[in-house]
C-alpha cells in the first residue's frame, strides 16, 4: 500500500533525494513528456542529476518540446542507485518491458484511479494534467520557471485539458498557464502543434474512423474499432492514432464513446464520457483506471471483436443503470 502524501512532503521527497531517474507512461502524450521535461530541468537547476525515460521513445508530433536533452534512450542495468519517479502513470499496464514490476519511490499522478506500485503516491484527481501538479511542485521548490519549463507544462496542460475546453480545468488551471505565458512562450505555436497539425498518416486514420463509426443503444454509444489489417493498408503507426478519441465522442447524442485498437499483442480501449457515466468505473472492470470522463484498459490476446463485444456489453450494463 502507498503512502499518500501531500504538497509539502512531496516537496521535501525532491528536495531530500538525488539522482533521479523519471518514467513516462506508453503510447506518450504531451501531459507525461512535458511533465518530465520540466521536473527534470527544475531538478537539474538545483543542482541535483536527473534524466527521464519512455521506452518507446518521444514521438515525433512532440519534438517540438525538445526532449532530447532530458530523455535517455536506454535503461541501466542496475537501477539501484536511482530514485525512481513516475509521472502521469496510473497503472503498471501503462509501461512495459519489465517497467511494470518496478516499484517507484514516489508517482506524481492526475488521475482517479491509481494502481502504481509506489512507496509516495501524490496524485490529484481533481486536476486536468500532471503538469499542473508539476508546476505546482516546481514553484514550491523555488525553481525560477525559463522558457524551456514554461513551455513543457503549458504543453503539458493544455494537452490535458483539451485545450482548456474539458470540465476538469479549474480557474487554477488557467491562473497557472497565464503565468507560464508570461515566461514568454509561443502559447499559439504550441497550441497549433497540439491540436491543428496533423500528419498525412493522422488525416487517414481520421478518415478511416469516420467510415468505422459504429451506433449503439440509440446513438447513446458511438465505438470505432480498428484492426492491425487497417492500420498496416493506410500506412499508419501507433503514434499515429491518438487523434481517433476525438472522432467518436463528437457525436451529437453520445453519451459514451470508445476506440478500440491493437497496439503489439495487446488490445486496447480507450474511452470517454458526458457528466452521466464514469467511464473509470468501467475501465476498473477490467483492471484499468483513468479519469471520470476519459479512462481505458487493455487485454492480452484478445481479437478486435471478442473486445468490441466486451466493451458493448460494459457500457450497456452501465446505460442500464441510468
Amino acid at each position: 500500500m502507498s503512502n499518500r502524501i501531500n504538497e509539502s512532503e512531496a516537496i521535501a521527497f525532491l528536495e531530500g533525494h538525488d539522482n533521479f531517474l523519471i518514467f513516462t507512461h506508453n503510447s506518450p502524450d504531451a501531459d507525461t513528456i512535458g511533465s518530465a521535461i520540466a521536473l527534470v530541468a527544475s531538478l537539474r537547476a538545483l543542482g541535483k542529476t536527473a534524466v527521464a525515460f519512455n521506452r518507446e521513445g518521444v514521438p515525433e508530433r512532440l519534438a517540438f518540446l525538445e526532449a532530447k536533452e532530458y530523455f535517455r534512450a536506454e535503461l541501466p542495468c542496475d537501477l539501484s542507485p536511482f530514485t525512481l519517479v513516475s509521472v502521469d502513470v496510473a497503472s503498471p499496464k501503462m509501461l512495459s518491458g519489465g517497467d511494470e514490476t518496478l516499484t517507484f519511490a514516489l508517482s506524481i499522478d492526475h488521475h482517479e484511479i491509481n494502481s502504481i506500485s509506489c512507496d509516495n503516491l501524490y496524485l490529484h484527481a481533481d486536476y486536468p494534467a500532471a503538469g499542473e501538479i508539476v508546476y505546482e511542485l516546481i514553484k514550491g521548490l523555488g525553481v525560477g520557471i525559463d522558457q524551456t519549463v514554461a513551455g513543457a507544462l503549458y504543453a503539458a496542460i493544455s494537452s490535458d485539458s483539451g485545450g482548456f475546453r474539458y470540465d476538469s480545468t479549474r480557474p487554477e488551471t488557467m491562473y497557472a498557464a497565464a503565468e507560464l505565458m508570461r515566461a514568454g512562450i509561443d502559447f499559439a505555436k504550441i497550441n497549433r502543434l497540439l491540436f491543428d497539425s496533423k500528419s498525412p498518416a493522422q488525416i487517414a486514420v481520421e478518415k478511416l474512423a469516420y467510415e468505422k463509426l459504429e451506433f449503439h443503444f440509440g446513438g447513446k454509444f458511438v465505438l470505432v474499432a480498428v484492426t492491425q489489417e487497417d492500420l498496416d493498408r493506410i500506412g499508419a503507426e501507433d503514434s499515429d492514432t491518438e487523434v481517433l478519441n476525438q472522432i467518436p465522442r463528437t457525436v451529437a447524442g453520445a453519451l459514451v464513446s470508445a476506440v478500440i485498437k491493437p497496439k503489439g499483442t495487446l488490445m486496447k480501449c480507450s474511452m470517454r464520457s458526458n457528466e452521466m457515466i464514469s467511464v473509470a468505473e468501467i475501465a476498473a472492470q477490467f483492471s484499468g483506471g483513468g479519469h471520470y470522463h476519459a479512462a481505458g484498459f487493455s487485454k492480452e490476446g484478445a481479437t478486435v471483436e471478442e473486445f468490441r463485444r466486451l466493451v458493448i456489453d460494459a457500457v450497456g450494463e452501465k446505460l442500464e443503470s441510468l
